[in-house]
């Protein structure tokens, strides 16, 4: 070959060379820019979501509140009309917007800041326990709790506290976490396990019980464990069950749910227990869903219904308080904490403050701000809710509670 020839041969070699890394390289390049695309898409869906999921959220205790003040004041159940809000608003979320709404009611299970020794181990038996072992605990709890209460049990005394590798004293207020449970003698060997995991005690235990102090429990949404640990028998329960049914078949005149507890104890007979009982919800678990595609959002708020609910204070700092080491400064405190909103000064309008679960999660600036699509006319809406915590995540959905069953054969009396 001659010498020019291997001269072209070389640059053509070059030139192949020199395009396959441009190749490489701008390939590099596109694989770069579609992930931050990708990424910047799914900022964008992930706020986009985020005002949807609070708007929705905002429609339905909009929904709510209109509902609570046409019914007499009283939330019930949301059976009332509140658990489709679009349906009763009148209008259908945005195009492609799949939004599913949850309800949960808080007041349906027993307050823990309420519950005296006796309901305690009436409840622990219920649940499984041995009569001595439900006895034991439940001194336990109420040594931890009341300030006024000298525990029988050694191991939940004061200086056996204070014997412990971590030293420390009885809270000498209600439960501000279930994991407490764990710094109480005694209790925590049946809550937990040897290597601290939950046991099943701990699972249906915290499913009955609310860490807040209201009136009484929602007969309405009162699962049918509660019902009979608190003296109902099977033959009760099936009879508000089946009353239960007959009134969602909607009968001309009468709501699905009960309106006043006389009516359940004329069902089952005067002379079931039923004073822990009321026939309306004091807080509420408000959940909004909202998916597009593959993506979604979900925001939650625990919006207080009436004004006896309360959560314990925490615990006054003993080097500032002396009163803190005896327990005597710990009292229980109304939340002040409200959602922001575009409302009059009024006594239930709502106003500013982080009520996140969440570090670094903040309220929606919009929670007061929503109208009813036609119904109402005014530039403002005042609701006379206090919202007491306020979740939200994006993602994948939280597997749903299971429901505790009492053991089939229980201990003997």
């Amino acid at each position: 070959m001659s010498r020019p020839s291997r001269r072209r041969g070389s640059v053509i070699i070059v030139v192949l060379v020199l395009i396959a890394l441009a190749s490489l390289l701008l390939a590099r390049f596109m694989d770069d820019n579609t992930l931050e695309l990708s990424m910047a898409s799914r900022d964008a869906d992930r706020r986009r979501l985020r005002a949807d999921a609070q708007s929705e959220l905002e429609l339905a205790l909009a929904v709510m509140a209109e509902i609570r003040a046409i019914d007499l004041n009283k939330i019930h159940h949301p059976a009332q009309g509140f658990d489709d809000p679009h349906a009763y608003a009148g209008f259908p979320p945005r195009d492609g917007l799949d939004v599913k709404f949850d309800f949960e009611d808080e007041s349906r299970k027993l307050p823990l800041p309420n519950l005296d020794k006796n309901t305690l181990i009436k409840l622990l038996y219920a649940l499984g326990l041995e009569q001595k072992d439900a006895e034991r605990v439940a001194d336990a709890l109420i040594g931890w709790t009341n300030k006024r209460y000298e525990p029988l049990e050694e191991e939940a005394t004061d200086a056996a506290y204070e014997r412990r590798t971590l030293a420390h004293r009885p809270a000498r207020r209600p439960l501000r976490s279930f994991e407490e449970l764990r710094s109480i003698g005694v209790a925590n060997e049946f809550f937990f396990d040897e290597q601290g995991h939950q046991t099943p005690l701990y699972d249906a235990f915290t499913s009955l019980v609310s860490l807040y102090a209201f009136g009484d429990t929602n007969i309405n949404t009162a699962e049918d464990s509660l019902l009979l640990a608190l003296g109902l028998d099977e033959h009760q329960v099936s009879l508000i069950r089946d009353k239960q049914d007959v009134m969602k078949k909607r009968v001309s005149g009468t709501p699905p749910y009960f309106r006043v507890t006389q009516e359940v104890r004329t069902l089952v007979g005067g002379g079931a227990p039923l004073q822990p009982f009321d026939d309306e919800s004091h807080l509420m678990w408000v959940r909004a869903t909202v998916k597009q595609g593959l993506a979604q959002c979900r925001v939650g708020a625990l919006v207080m219904l009436r004004d006896d609910v309360t959560f314990p204070a925490a615990a006054a700092n003993p080097d500032e308080d002396p009163t803190a080491a005896t327990g005597l400064g710990a009292t229980k405190a109304i939340p002040t904490i409200k959602t922001t909103g575009n409302s009059t000064g009024s006594t239930g309008s709502v106003k500013s403050g982080n009520t996140s679960l969440t570090p670094g999660v903040v309220p929606p600036a919009s929670v007061g701000q929503t109208s009813l699509g036609g119904r109402t006319r005014s530039n403002s809406l005042n609701y006379p809710f206090t919202i007491l915590a306020w979740t939200e995540d994006n993602g994948p959905p939280k597997k749903a509670p299971q429901k505790h069953e009492l053991p089939s054969d229980p201990p003997a009396r």
